[in-house]
């Protein structure tokens, strides 16, 4: 029972995240499975964009749990357009400061201590093509398992001018 309220609460959590932003076109969230998240395993999301001229923000969303084990996350992602010519980055996503302490929303008593962190991928981007494209993102911590991560996700939202 504890279980399936903790599961409710945390979907609601991702629920109020998501309706605050305002600009948001197209979003989703992948669940890490609990035995940890494979070094070669990608998260993938593809995206389906017809708007050819507005500029938009790509964000990922970072939520870890109290049990996480560093103060930061390395992530390799690589972004596909529809003629599939791949822009790829490396981002380091700070989840905790020097003390220790969780950075970005989180409500530790509630969702055993789960907190989220967006980061921007691409600040600003054109997206030049209509069609499917695809984000793969990679764990690139040194753990070929990595423990302690809830989910990842993506948004794409308007760029606010």
């Amino acid at each position: 029972m504890k279980k399936i309220l903790l599961n409710i609460l945390a979907g609601l959590s991702l629920l109020s995240f998501a309706s605050c932003d305002d600009g948001v076109v197209q979003q989703d969230v992948k669940e890490i499975p609990e035995t940890g998240w494979m070094k070669e395993t990608p998260v993938e999301f593809v995206f389906s964009m017809q708007d050819t001229t507005s500029l938009y923000e790509v964000v990922v969303d970072v939520r870890n749990k109290s049990s996480y084990m560093y103060q930061n996350l390395w992530l390799f992602i690589e972004a596909m357009n529809p003629k599939g010519e791949v822009y790829s980055d490396t981002i380091e996503c700070i989840l905790a400061d020097n003390k220790g302490r969780w950075i970005g929303d989180g409500a530790g008593s509630y969702f055993s201590g789960e907190y989220r962190l967006p980061v921007s991928f691409m600040p600003q981007v054109l997206f030049g093509q209509q069609g499917d494209y695809k984000f793969s993102i990679y764990q690139g911590m040194r753990e070929d398992v990595l423990l302690g991560l809830s989910d990842i996700g993506i948004r794409i939202r308007h760029v606010r001018e």
